[in-house]
């Protein structure tokens, strides 16, 4: 395995090297777990978190974050300024939860879940998407601000956007905003239980938990979460909701115990195309926060276990213990090649309207943000150790079952 991080801007060396200059970053930000709790509630002026189910996750977490990431300076302030911001928002969503128990009543009827492995074009189908004003696709800001107004927007913005300040090649894989809709993580994170933690740090003890934990909790809350945000003003009101996460692809059973009615439009592209992009993303976010990176364990169990959940997926929709019927398969080529008949497609299966004025603003934002427009990604099977032979044979299956073209090298 080649794959190396891509170099730190200048400020960024510079600035980590405060934290080691004093024998290490945990000497200047703490992330200790009584004095992150005693923070959020002396910042809020409330105590109740809403229970305490969710603090073996938090706990554990602090200890993978301290004992396994190697964060350097910078790291540990992000990660400080996220952990603090879900426990602020717990408190303030207990606080509203108990006050207005009718909110935690009203209906979250067939949402929508964008799912598919990372790469495959689920955020771009998302972005288009939500071009449509009857959708309700939650902002970034607004998963950090829950309970904040308009005025939260250009905050979250600036926070979201120092990814790209950090690690400027970021941005040609993913573009963060404020503004547009993120990935469902961005909820879960709050319980603690997220993809989110994982994917910007190096916490396999963590990782492990998170893939052992019975994850209703978090599907429990994303939904109070959703009821929420849908609650503006007196009297909650029906939304239709369009949400994304790759992560929901491994819990997919769990997503339908808590949204019954939810449809899942699953998008499918070659796995030697998501496999090599994914662990070069995932390496860069970790590189981002943490002092060393190897990414060659990755590389080495990344395509057994998507392997796993294509072969477990295919199986329970031809089983029944998936319902197939509220599934919409979509091909990242159909995406790329046609972005408004793609979706149009998508439309017609969920049964929605697809008035000109939604397939003229999507075809708008498609023409503004075409593919490699904040540069390149470059990434190979190579750099990242995986051999092509094999893991084309690997997946021949799930290639064959939803008739996925192969992609050039």
């Amino acid at each position: 395995m080649s794959w190396t991080p891509p170099k730190r801007p200048v400020w960024a060396d510079r600035l980590i090297a405060h934290g080691e200059a004093v024998g290490g970053a945990q000497h200047l930000v703490s992330l200790a777990a009584d004095e992150l709790l005693a923070e959020a509630t002396r910042s809020t002026g409330l105590s109740d978190f809403g229970g305490d189910a969710w603090r073996p996750h938090f706990d554990l977490l602090l200890r993978s974050l301290e004992e396994e990431a190697g964060l350097h300076l910078l790291g540990r302030t992000l990660v400080r300024t996220e952990i603090l911001q879900a426990l602020r928002n717990r408190l303030r969503l207990a606080e509203l939860w108990s006050a207005r128990p009718a909110i935690l009543e009203a209906r979250i009827e067939s949402p929508v879940f964008i799912v598919g492995s990372p790469r495959s074009g689920t955020s771009i189908l998302h972005e288009l998407m939500a071009c449509d004003p009857a959708s309700r696709a939650p902002a970034m800001w607004e998963m950090a601000h829950p309970l904040g107004g308009a005025e939260c927007a250009e905050l979250a913005d600036r926070v979201t956007q120092f990814w790209h300040d950090l690690q400027p090649e970021y941005e040609t894989m993913h573009a963060n905003s404020g503004h547009l809709p993120n990935e469902c993580i961005f909820i879960t994170l709050h319980e603690f239980l997220s993809d989110h933690w994982g994917g910007c740090h190096v916490v396999p003890a963590y990782d492990a938990h998170l893939a052992a934990t019975d994850q209703r909790p978090a599907y429990r809350f994303h939904k109070r979460f959703l009821q929420t945000l849908q609650a503006r003003g007196e009297s909650p009101r029906d939304e239709r909701w369009l949400l994304k996460a790759p992560s929901h692809l491994s819990q997919l059973r769990t997503l339908f115990d808590i949204y019954p009615d939810a449809r899942i439009v699953r998008t499918h592209r070659d796995p030697l195309k998501t496999l090599p992009s994914t662990i070069s993303l995932m390496g860069t976010l970790k590189w981002m926060r943490c002092r060393e990176v190897d990414m060659s364990t990755a590389s080495k169990l990344m395509p057994a276990g998507y392997a796993y959940l294509y072969q477990n997926e295919i199986e329970a929709r031809a089983a029944g213990t998936l319902p197939d019927e509220r599934f919409v398969d979509v091909h990242f080529a159909d995406l790329v090649r046609d972005p408004g008949g793609t979706v149009e497609g998508v439309y017609a299966k969920l049964g929605w309207p697809f008035p000109q004025s939604v397939r003229d603003d999507i075809a708008d934002y498609a023409a503004h943000k075409p593919k490699g427009s904040r540069g390149t990604h470059r990434y190979s099977l190579e750099e990242v150790g995986i051999d092509a032979g094999e893991e084309r044979e690997r997946f021949r299956f799930y290639m064959e079952r939803y008739g996925v073209a192969e992609e050039a090298p």
